[in-house]
């Protein structure tokens, strides 16, 4: 065994990201409570200022979007630099890693919605099916399903179904490039990128396969293994993005936030098609502007909470639309489905997110990530 795969692998820390991923979870919360509210509360979807916040908010989703993104240039620099320190890429020990990062949650969120409620809750039911569950697949049951189902906690996890599909793919394709060599990488990530593009445009009626489809999600993620690999390349375009003045900066950041909160209007009909490649390339500045930029409007990292709730931000993308499935229980047997309590809802849904999110990373996530590192 040569000295370098003896040695431990030295991570790579990328400062503000996990206050990213603070602002990426929350963005979701933020969409599922809206909708929460116009579907449960009395007369409030006749409000037209709140349908208009419901219009905005529902950009919220785009967090999901830019989630994806952050995964596929996390993923693809960790193995680069793997590779690079350790001379050889280990993917059993990659699917280990992977495994004990999302396994836990994503079955514990199974676990409640296809046993504990059922045996507890009487008159729940799913249309989820357990299979398509199990063998993380789910982004396929929405397809069929459609968001049509009463236990909606069983819905977010397609995005993770999805990052588990790549992250198998990913390793295997790693293992074939490290053999016949890196400069091949984005030769790849073009030819998966044209492939994602033909695959949208022969489905782009279809909003349902064009939002959950794996191939077309793809978009986002190849754009973050792009930056991912063009970061440990130490490719000079990522220096011109570095140095833009803040003028530049504002402007990007006016208009990519243009993109995204007018993106239903821009990306109409068949321009649907490049939707999410557009905005990853946005969602892949703000990455970059955050880790590396010299003129950064605010490094988010600074706002110290953001930085722990970051850590926490699996659980809350997670548990969120448990709370509000159980408060929905609550208010409906309370009475309080009536505006003046809308604010009480969210409030309770934040926190309850927040405390299960905490306890989940203390008792949970934190000591299976201990073991990742052995």
């Amino acid at each position: 065994m040569s000295e370098a795969s003896k040695t431990k692998l030295k991570r790579v820390y990328f400062e503000n990201l996990d206050a990213l991923r603070f602002l990426a979870a929350f963005s979701v919360l933020v969409f599922h409570y809206f909708r929460e509210v116009n579907g449960y509360f009395q007369g409030i979807s006749q409000n037209a200022l709140f349908q208009k916040y419901l219009g905005l908010t529902d950009k919220g989703r785009l967090g999901v979007n830019f989630f994806f993104v952050l995964s596929g240039f996390l993923i693809t620099n960790l193995i680069l630099n793997e590779q690079h320190q350790k001379g050889k890429f280990n993917v059993l020990r990659f699917f280990q890693r992977r495994i004990l990062r999302i396994w836990p949650l994503y079955f514990i969120i199974g676990f409640i919605g296809f046993i504990l409620f059922p045996l507890i809750l009487e008159g729940f039911s799913s249309s989820h099916n357990i299979v398509y569950y199990s063998l993380f697949l789910t982004n396929f049951n929405e397809i069929s399903l459609g968001g049509n189902d009463p236990a909606n906690f069983l819905t977010s996890p397609w995005s993770v179904a999805v990052e588990e599909q790549f992250y198998l793919f990913w390793g295997v394709i790693f293992l074939l490039i490290f053999n016949i060599g890196k400069k091949y990488l984005p030769y790849l990530i073009l030819v998966m990128y044209l492939g994602a593009f033909a695959f949208r445009y022969a489905f782009w009626e279809d909003e349902k396969v064009i939002y959950y489809h794996t191939i077309s999600v793809f978009q986002d993620i190849l754009t973050g293994a792009f930056i991912g690999w063009s970061l440990f390349e130490g490719k000079k375009w990522l220096e011109k993005i570095k140095t833009i003045p803040k003028l530049g900066v504002i402007l990007i950041y006016i208009l990519g936030f243009g993109f995204c909160l007018g993106k239903n209007i821009i990306f109409k009909g068949e321009l649907v098609v490049f939707e999410r490649f557009v905005l990853s390339l946005f969602f892949g500045f703000i990455i970059l502007d955050q880790i590396r930029g010299d003129h950064s409007l605010i490094k988010l990292g600074k706002i110290k909470p953001f930085n722990y709730l970051g850590k926490i931000s699996y659980g809350l993308y997670m548990y969120h639309l448990v709370v509000f499935f159980l408060l929905n229980i609550l208010f409906e047997a309370q009475g309080w489905f009536i505006n003046m309590h809308v604010f009480t809802y969210f409030i309770l849904g934040v926190s309850g997110t927040i405390i299960l999110a905490g306890l989940s990373y203390r008792f949970i996530e934190a000591p299976l990530l201990k073991l990742k590192r052995h």
